[in-house]
């Protein structure tokens, strides 16, 4: 029962919170514009997505704070063609995946969407590259092994 005293409870919970708020105010994210309450809670960003008002709040805080602003604690805004271009770009990012992407893996296997690595995702896209490749794209597809088979199921 001595493990269950208000003051133990209280000294477990004063010890999360002290390491929560060490967390918040050391995070590399600290020195991004933002309100100030991004840095310890995703909760107003959360709000405003129930509301179907994200947008809204997000274009309000670019006009406050410019172009990056920090929407919550690990996430971040920003609004430069160059930023979008390097995060979303179709050349890739440079960067891995986040394990996000294990949500659209295939009955548990990865696949070139779900690939985290960068260089497993290189080795994947080597084997089957050339087959997206233009000039094997525009080619004629090859009809004489159906052409042949046609003509034998026609002669029997």
């Amino acid at each position: 029962m001595a493990l269950l005293s208000p003051v133990l409870l209280l000294s477990a919970g004063g010890a999360l919170f002290l390491v929560y708020l060490a967390q918040c105010l050391t995070s590399p994210l600290r020195k991004i514009p933002g309100p100030w309450y991004t840095v310890f809670t995703g909760l107003f960003l959360k709000w405003h997505a129930f509301q179907a008002s994200r947008t809204k709040y997000i274009h309000q805080l670019h006009q406050k704070y410019g172009p990056v602003v920090r929407v919550a604690p690990d996430e971040v805004s920003y609004t430069s063609y160059d930023a979008v271009k390097e995060i979303y770009g179709s050349g890739g990012s440079g960067y891995d995946k986040t394990e996000f992407y294990d949500l659209f893996r295939v009955y548990g296997r990865r696949t070139m969407f779900t690939t985290l690595k960068r260089e497993d995702h290189a080795k994947r896209k080597r084997i089957i590259a050339d087959r997206y490749a233009n000039s094997n794209v525009v080619k004629p597809a090859p009809l004489s092994g159906i052409q042949e088979r046609s003509r034998r199921t026609e002669a029997q």
